[in-house]
């Protein structure tokens, strides 16, 4: 981790000092429970286009980009009532903000889990017994057989009196619950906003394209070079979803345009036969706005542990369960890029600090949202609301304190890595703070409670692709670019949360209501992962993983290390973030086209230098906007027609 900003990003001129308007925010809120709806329904129901599984979510740009379009037209015929920059930035970062609650990771994963326990029960599994004498009653959905079997097949009415009145206790504690959640992120993005946005100015990549929509698009749309990608990203997607349709037509590869399968049948290779190579347009034009270093390193990593794949085998170690380790030793990076962003903005940490005792020479927090103190207050009072709720739920509290800080530490990782390097996508499957205590004391010494709070607790740890830590600093760093003044976005950001949750319960009961999850690639998934694995360890318990321990620390240290190296020299290419994001389901996908959008990035920098790199800029936008564009409609038409549709990503 490096405490320089990058420069390979172009943001726009700063407009002079607004604020959120209310009008601004009225047409986020008014919008949420539409796209929510839209996300659950291509996501969770018909798994057909997975927009918040990548760092920049298409259907919100998609969004943004149309609401642009109509602001031009409105701006030549009524220029006053046009919206400004600014008002468009704070729709653009409120809708990301709220999309964080509908998506794959959260609560697609929390309401499918609520009804699945009691539902599923019965006396071969003996899981009345076995599993929910530790669950408290009241946070899962346990009292209603209608409403159980409702959410699992569907063809059934949420809009009951009983049915809601089943839900009243489960959802009133999960919405407290996310509601601390969210608000200890807050806080811990507001003790960093000012050096990472103000004193470093980072670039924020995944940013950069929402930002041209609001500032640029005029002078976008007459570039020829923007229309030619666009026609590239969104005729490749047109006819790859007619050819889903229509199976005579021939299609683009895209999507797996080549694997190994067939090539490497012999052992060692045969532990990579699995790699894919796809060819998405829009991740090779978002990686034309990351470093280059950081687009080199997600490739180069990529390679690195498909090497130790292959070496594990050739010596005889894949009959080990879990060797090399590959996950953890993604995780020990998230780990280690949490504490570089703490050790790199430790400076202004010692002046918060000082600042919240009264003593001389802290922090000025004149321009903050809120005052380093009142933060502070509210951050504890946050985090202890979490730890008290997670003891309800089973958990010992020190076990509490530890998966908190744990999980603090990821979310900081997330936010620096997308504040500075933007990678298109990051993941970190089944590697949350519970995975780690259980393979440093295994399950005997926590117990079943403590076991069972780790299960309530897994909606929000099974992956961290949309997370809100990421896009609320994004907001910031948008209010920043924009003059937006800090405390007028916070306000926007906690109408988001509150809004875009509300939003996001409703779509995901409605569709699993009309839908059932029972029976869907996604639904069963999301329902079953986190108690399944429970009566497994009830059943059989784990032992304290020692090497999966090991992997962890070598992956912190490593990382560390490169972060220390990054931090002496200026040359060093190879960055943490790129060996932490490299193991995951994200990468196995992109690591080619980020390759092509490196290796074209870097060319251009070489031989055509800043006046060229500006001059191109415009293809790659097209080719994202392109692809965002005609796959958002695909998703739409999905929707509407309650089918599958072809989907350009996951």
């Amino acid at each position: 981790m490096i405490p320089r900003a990058s420069q390979d990003a172009v943001l726009p001129e700063k407009p002079a000092g607004v604020f959120a308007t209310p009008r601004s925010m009225a047409i986020a809120c008014a919008l949420m429970p539409v796209l929510a709806l839209w996300v659950v329904q291509s996501e969770l129901i018909w798994y057909s286009g997975h927009s918040t599984a990548i760092s920049l979510f298409f259907h919100v740009t998609s969004v943004v980009f149309l609401i642009c379009l109509v602001n031009l037209f409105v701006k030549r015929r009524w220029p006053r009532s046009a919206l400004s920059p600014a008002e468009i930035m704070t729709i653009y970062a409120m809708l990301a903000i709220a999309g964080t609650f509908c998506s794959h990771d959260l609560l697609q994963v929390l309401i499918p889990m609520l009804g699945f326990p009691k539902y599923f029960a019965n006396p071969q599994n003996n899981w009345d017994s076995l599993l929910l004498q530790y669950v408290p009653g009241w946070s899962y959905l346990s009292t209603n057989p209608d409403a159980m079997s409702g959410l699992a097949t569907g063809n059934a009415s949420l809009y009951r009196w009983d049915v809601l009145a089943a839900w009243a206790a489960p959802l009133l504690f999960w919405f407290l619950f996310l509601m601390a959640l969210m608000g200890s992120l807050l806080c811990l993005n507001l003790f960093f906003r000012h050096p990472w946005t103000e004193r470093e100015k980072l670039s924020f990549p995944v940013i950069q394209i929402p930002m041209l929509l609001a500032t640029g698009l005029e002078t976008l749309l007459k570039n020829r070079l923007f229309w030619i990608a666009f026609g590239i990203g969104s005729g490749i997607d047109l006819l790859n979803g007619i050819s889903f349709f229509y199976p005579h037509v021939p299609t683009i590869p895209i999507v797996k345009a080549f694997t190994f399968h067939e090539y490497l049948l012999e052992r060692p290779w045969n532990a990579i036969a699995g790699t894919e190579i796809n060819l998405y347009p829009f991740v090779i034009g978002l990686t034309f706005f990351m470093p280059t270093d950081l687009a080199f390193s997600c490739w180069f990593f990529y390679l690195f542990f498909r090497l130790q794949l292959v070496l594990a085998s050739l010596l005889g170690m894949t009959d080990l369960p879990g060797v090399p380790f590959l996950g953890e030793q993604s995780a020990g990076g998230y780990i280690a890029i949490g504490l570089l962003a703490i050790w790199v903005s430790r400076r202004h940490l010692r002046g918060v600090f000082r600042t919240v005792l009264g003593r001389p020479n802290g922090a000025d927090d004149s321009q903050e949202p809120l005052r380093y103190r009142t933060l502070c207050l509210v951050f504890l009072i946050c985090w202890g609301v979490l730890i008290a709720q997670g003891t309800l739920l089973g958990g010992s509290w020190q076990i509490m304190v530890v998966f908190f800080a744990i999980f603090f530490l990821y979310a900081l990782a997330i936010a620096r890595m997308r504040a500075e390097l933007g990678p298109p996508a990051h993941d970190l499957h089944h590697m949350g703070p519970d995975v780690l205590i259980m393979n440093a004391l295994g399950a005997t010494p926590l117990g079943k409670e403590n076991l069972a709070a780790f299960t309530s607790l897994f909606w929000f740890n099974r992956a961290y692709r949309a997370h809100f830590s990421a896009h609320s600093l994004e907001a910031f760093k948008l209010a920043q670019v924009g003059r937006i003044a800090s405390k007028s976005m916070m306000t926007a950001i906690v109408i988001a949360i509150v809004a875009g949750a509300l939003a996001a319960f409703w779509a995901v009961l409605h569709a699993l209501y009309v839908h059932g999850y029972s029976g869907r690639l996604a639904g069963d998934a999301f329902s079953s992962e986190a108690w399944n694995r429970m009566a497994s360890l009830v059943t059989f318990p784990q032992k304290p993983r020692v090497g999966a321990s090991l992997a962890t620390l070598f992956g912190l240290l490593f990382s560390l290390l490169l972060g220390a190296l990054r931090m002496r020299f200026t040359w060093w290419l190879w960055h943490p973030v790129g060996y932490a994001t490299a193991t995951t389901w994200s990468m196995e996908k992109l690591w080619f086209p980020i390759f092509l959008g490196w290796a074209a990035k870097a060319l251009i920098a070489r031989y055509g230098g800043a006046q060229l790199y500006r001059e191109a800029l415009p293809f790659f936008v097209g080719l994202v906007m392109g692809e965002f564009t005609v796959g958002s409609l695909l998703m739409i038409f999905g929707s509407i027609a309650n089918t599958p549709v072809y989907h350009f990503w996951g």
